[in-house]
């Protein structure tokens, strides 16, 4: 909710407007957001009724728990016709989306805050990595993005390749406390090499890969990755190369009262 309000002024510029459902009562939502300095609606749904319908009660909270009715962290997000076009949701109560992954991958809105953004060229391509916000909560999930712009005339290598060939990789050093999803790779396209008469799946022109950061640290932290990839034209398959990005974190605290 905190984190929501300091993006207050990203959703109204982009015509987005957003709300806030809770199991707490109205006493409740009203000193936390005068404490805080809330300014969009928070909805009381003391007996769960909504979060019933909606369902997304957290059914890993037994009903003798005091946080029974609390629902699945998560996020509805719908269109101006009051259809969802996306929603979010986690089993583990600490796990969230951040704000600016929301923003960025479902209403493809360039967040400000997305933070440092790295950008490499080579003689085959020029690469920009950048993680959806510069800041990141224990329990939030940011999405990586490398957004890559192939040379003109060539192409990189992708799965699935005959053996000797190197195929585009994303990788993340792992470290303690901070989780990687799968690498979300864009559909090849066949290409015919006539010279050695195969036909390759490859990258071309722009090519966008992504994956989930989740962390549990405390202290802030870098996120690196390296890009493994083979460039070839119709003529040539040049030397493997690699490009290694470093984007560091700011670590903010979880705001609970």
């Amino acid at each position: 909710m905190v984190e929501l309000q300091s993006r207050v002024k990203n959703f109204e510029q982009n015509g987005i407007w957003i709300c806030a459902i809770s199991y707490d009562p109205v006493e409740v939502l009203g000193r936390f957001a005068a404490k805080q300095g809330i300014t969009y609606p928070l909805l009381s749904d003391a007996d769960s009724a909504v979060i019933r319908q909606f369902g997304i009660l957290n059914t890993n909270v037994p009903p003798d728990h005091p946080w029974h009715g609390v629902p699945f962290p998560g996020t509805f997000m719908v269109d101006e016709k009051g259809r969802v076009i996306e929603k979010s949701f986690y089993a583990d109560h600490a796990v969230r989306d951040s704000v600016g992954r929301m923003l960025q991958e479902v209403f493809q809105v360039q967040d400000a805050k997305r933070g440092v953004v790295q950008a490499f060229r080579t003689d085959s391509l020029k690469a920009t990595a950048y993680l959806s916000a510069g800041t990141i909560r224990p329990g939030q999930v940011l999405t990586f993005t490398m957004e890559i712009e192939v040379k003109a005339g060539q192409h990189l290598h992708a799965r699935p390749l005959p053996e000797g060939y190197i195929p585009t990789t994303l990788r993340f050093e792992e470290m303690e406390g901070v989780y990687f999803g799968e690498v979300v790779y864009p559909q090849p396209k066949p290409h015919r090499l006539e010279t050695l008469g195969e036909t390759l799946h490859v990258y071309g022109d722009r090519v966008v890969l992504k994956a989930s950061v989740r962390s549990n640290r405390k202290e802030g932290f870098a996120v690196r990755a390296m890009l493994e990839y083979q460039s070839c034209d119709d003529q040539t398959c040049y030397l493997p190369d690699r490009i290694e990005f470093e984007i560091p974190l700011e670590v903010l605290d979880n705001v609970w009262d």
